[in-house]
């Protein structure tokens, strides 16, 4: 069989130690043309050392720090490979992600394909993992996207044509630019699940996903834009749409009371029960 070259990027700040354990993964891959690129975002604990001793055959290139989603960028710049999957140094592949994931990418079909994950602890402890589906959704899932967040910016194969072509992860989001880039394809093209997950997501105190009323309300602006983008969506989604508001502006009235930020969880709650009057809403909005 001819396999097409397949480029693993990885960003990489300050996470030395756990990039070692990200990089083992990824050479340890059944897929046979892999190349991997290590972009460092402008590390300070001896990574580029770290490069050099213990992976002189991984493609390692610095940059001044700009954060994840350029670094991404860059990787797929430099990459040479027909697709492009990106895995944070923190995370961890299993031995057939690269694998099973072009599997089930259809022959000469743009799409791409995307897997769940097992969470793992800061020490490499399996700990238990939320599905969002039973099911996991292929086709044109623009619907399931506007539910939940189903994709993550790991284990996800993507052409690398068609991922540039889109201007790849907007690097003016600190957080979401995988969601709003996934959103944007969802539209153009159909993702196809695989069902069993395809890699170890790692939590610890450092994570850049780790929740906070300032991300959450990136989160929150990214959805919106793409529905103000996109009102055709609307016809078909509406109920759907209303929803997720509803459960955007409770995720933001959370984050508001945890910061001490009463006026905002108030302006929240309200606007919940705005969007889905209840019980449970109009509750939340007294007690806010």
């Amino acid at each position: 069989m001819n396999y097409p070259l397949i480029s693993i990027g990885v960003s990489a700040y300050n996470r030395k130690d756990y990039l070692r354990l990200c990089l083992n993964s990824l050479l340890g891959q059944s897929y046979p043309a892999c190349e991997i690129i290590v972009v460092d975002d402008g590390s300070t604990d001896g990574t580029k050392d770290m490069m050099a001793a213990e992976f002189p055959q991984v493609r390692y290139i610095c940059q001044e720090n700009a954060g994840d989603a350029a670094a991404k960028n860059h990787a797929a710049r430099e990459a040479k490979g027909e697709y492009i999957i990106f895995n944070d140094s923190d995370d961890l592949f299993l031995p057939d992600t690269v694998e099973r994931l072009f599997a089930a990418m259809p022959p000469g079909e743009t799409a791409c394909t995307y897997g769940t994950y097992q969470t793992i602890d800061a020490e490499g402890r399996k700990v238990p993992t939320k599905r969002k589906a039973a099911v996991y959704p292929s086709g044109m899932i623009t619907g399931e996207l506007l539910s939940h967040v189903l994709v993550n910016s790991t284990g996800v194969l993507f052409p690398r044509k068609l991922y540039l072509d889109n201007g790849g992860f907007d690097t003016s989001l600190r957080v979401a630019h995988d969601y709003d880039l996934f959103l944007k394809l969802s539209l153009q093209c159909p993702f196809y699940a695989v069902q069993e997950p395809v890699f170890l997501r790692r939590r610890h105190g450092g994570n850049l996903s780790a929740g906070s009323y300032s991300k959450m309300l990136i989160m929150a602006d990214v959805f919106e834009n793409f529905v103000a983008a996109h009102p055709e969506l609307q016809k078909d989604f509406s109920k759907v749409i209303r929803r997720r508001q509803a459960d955007m502006q409770n995720k933001l009235r959370r984050e508001a009371l945890k910061e001490n930020m009463r006026e905002k969880a108030r302006e929240h709650a309200a606007n919940a029960f705005r969007l889905a009057p209840g019980l449970k809403t109009f509750f939340r909005k007294i007690f806010a």
